[in-house]
């Protein structure tokens, strides 16, 4: 079967069969018994019980109105080349139907949707699924009004499902060798991994990413498709295998200690040398997917935002912490985590707590010194329209500043903030690296 790309997959990996390595397949990986212990012990601390009804031991109250919903769920977001996601909003549900939140627990849209709501991975903050179910003739009227208050409430906007966007996949070929594959919508290329690749997806320059096994098959002009077994295998990228498993679902490490990968239909968490370091155990928690009769699954396992995870296993929630142990049991019956606070389902509804010294961090806090920091903070996304050409990226609002870079047509964008003394220009981030753009040569998604 050919790969097809959409942007909602575009860093979002998938498969079919799980299995051991073969054995002509090159390995340094650790031996079941290097991480048995460490597994022992990481499952004897989470089977630790917990009251459903008193607050986590570990845990610092807010003084945040308790939340009246039956389920709150992380909003299925794409890192697409970003350091730290942006996880500000959550999908919540009462009586069956689901809404939108911000994380603080204010109410963005009320629950009235048949499915969770989730970010459109092509413009950021542009919300799918709301008016699902809807007459079409009341989709578009509603559409416009809900609009005009998300704007107005700098909450984004509804969006209509599309295909689109980019990805990037790494791929190990029958030469023994590991590859990116990358392009938009349909057939991509092939390249060898850069530093600045393997730096990004797994941490480290020598580290490990999920590679998906497969021939090529051509489609002219340099661009292949690839058939894929459907099975991931983390490697380093001169081939060698991490552990000797096959692996259905896999997600990378990005700058986490741990990611998240699935086997036997249970997910269990790797450290970043390959190891296996929880049981697999652990159920998906967020990210939909429709069946054949309508109904929705989740379908993935949540990655460590700022050294955290929610987890879930036999029907019950846990806070994971960087080192594969659960610093919330899995006793509660819901749990969510935006990185800095934590929503957590007790008997009279969900209370939010924070982790003492732990705060999410602020995207800024990595400009560099030679990138002229914003004087006006915004929040919004914008698209590259250039008519072909690359847009240069500087170092401050103006021209007179150095190029730091140059951006592609069609990317998309986060803004960051503007300058008073040059309202023409914003400051953006492309691939980890900060810089101003004229607004002349962007298209605002709202």
């Amino acid at each position: 079967m050919k790969r097809i790309a959409c942007a909602a997959m575009a860093l979002l990996l998938t498969g079919c069969a799980a299995g051991k390595v073969s054995d002509i397949q090159p390995t340094d990986a650790a031996t079941p018994e290097t991480t048995a212990t460490a597994t022992a012990e990481t499952a004897e601390s989470a089977a630790l019980p917990a009251s459903t009804t008193a607050p986590p031991q570990g845990l610092v109250p807010t003084d945040a109105a308790v939340l009246d919903y039956d389920d709150i769920r992380l909003i299925a977001y794409e890192r697409d080349f970003q350091p730290y996601p942006e996880t500000d909003y959550y999908t919540m549900c009462k009586d069956g139907l689901w809404g939108l939140m911000r994380s603080d627990g204010t109410e963005v849209l009320p629950c009235r949707a048949p499915q969770p709501l989730f970010e459109c991975f092509i413009d950021g903050r542009r919300w799918h699924g709301y008016l699902d179910s809807l007459p079409w003739d009341e989709i578009l009227a509603e559409e416009k009004r809900l609009n005009v208050l998300l704007r107005e409430s700098g909450d984004g906007m509804l969006c209509a499902a599309h295909d689109g966007g980019t990805y990037l996949d790494f791929v190990y070929l029958t030469d023994y060798k590991v590859y990116t594959y990358s392009g938009s919508m349909g057939p991509g290329k092939l390249a060898a991994p850069t530093d600045e690749d393997m730096l990004l997806y797994s941490g480290r320059v020598d580290g490990y990413v999920p590679v998906q096994t497969g021939v090529t098959e051509d489609e002219g002009d340099d661009h292949v498709s690839i058939i894929s077994d459907g099975q991931y295998i983390y490697r380093r990228r001169n081939g060698s295998a991490a552990n000797i498993y096959h692996y259905t679902l896999a997600d990378y490490f990005f700058d986490a200690t741990l990611a998240p990968a699935e086997r036997d239909g249970k997910w269990v968490y790797l450290g970043t040398m390959g190891e296996e370091v929880t049981p697999v155990w652990y159920d998906s928690v967020y990210y939909i997917s429709t069946s054949e009769n309508g109904s929705f699954l989740f379908q993935r396992a949540a990655p460590l935002l700022n050294g955290y995870a929610p987890v879930s296993r036999n029907g019950k929630f846990g806070l994971l912490d960087r080192a594969g142990a659960e610093y919330v049991p899995c006793t509660y019956d819901g749990l969510v985590w935006d990185g800095g606070t934590t929503w957590i389902k007790l008997d009279d509804g969900w209370h939010q707590y924070t982790i003492p010294d732990v705060t999410k961090p602020d995207p800024l806090d990595d400009l560099p010194e030679d990138i002229t920091a914003p004087d006006t903070r915004t929040f919004s996304y914008a698209r590259v329209i250039t008519e072909g050409d690359r847009l240069n990226l500087r170092a401050g609002p103006g021209t007179e500043y150095d190029i730091v870079g140059k951006i592609p047509e069609y990317t998309s964008l986060r803004i960051y903030g503007s300058a008073n003394t040059a309202p023409a220009w914003v400051l953006v981030q492309y691939q980890g690296q900060f810089g101003w753009t004229n607004l002349d040569y962007l298209e605002r998604s709202y």
